[in-house]
């Protein structure tokens, strides 16, 4: 099995260009090989200028980042990688003010990109998506952190 890099410097340096970012997405969607959306055929060819693969038996282009939450974006893969990195590592969640410094965008794409990924992620929740047996978690906070300034009720 593959490690993933640990750190974001590495993880950086591994979906550091667009190619290496279409390249893991392309591994992804089509773990078993190419099969055409439309016709169901498995034969097909990478577009030369274009990166887009195309079925041999109907001609059908499909891309890798059709359907994701990827789909018609303008942005760079590598900064989007970096965005999916530092939200699943960033305990107390990333703030957009933050991911704009961090990955060069302005903090009204920063706040998009992370509305985007936060929705998808919610809201495509079904039965099977359940966690099951045992879950552990690193750290976690329940709770509000101000504290009420209300007197507890004493106990008798």
């Amino acid at each position: 099995m593959q490690q993933n890099p640990t750190n974001f410097a590495k993880w950086k340096k591994k979906y550091s260009t667009q190619e290496a970012c279409l390249e893991e997405l392309n591994r992804h969607r089509w773990k078993n090989g190419f099969i055409c959306p439309k016709c169901g055929h498995d034969k097909s060819y990478q577009l030369k200028y274009r990166h887009l693969r195309e079925c041999t038996k109907c001609g059908r282009q499909v891309s890798p980042t059709a359907g994701t939450v990827l789909e018609h974006t303008r942005l760079p893969l590598p900064k989007w990688f970096a965005t999916l990195y530092l939200m699943g590592t960033d305990k107390d969640g990333i703030s957009a003010q933050r991911l704009s410094k961090t990955i060069g965008v302005s903090w009204p794409t920063a706040a998009r990109m992370l509305k985007k990924l936060r929705q998808f992620m919610g809201g495509r929740r079904n039965l099977s998506d359940r966690l099951v047996r045992l879950v552990e978690v690193d750290d976690a906070f329940v709770g509000s952190r101000k504290r009420s300034r209300k007197p507890r009720a004493k106990s008798r």
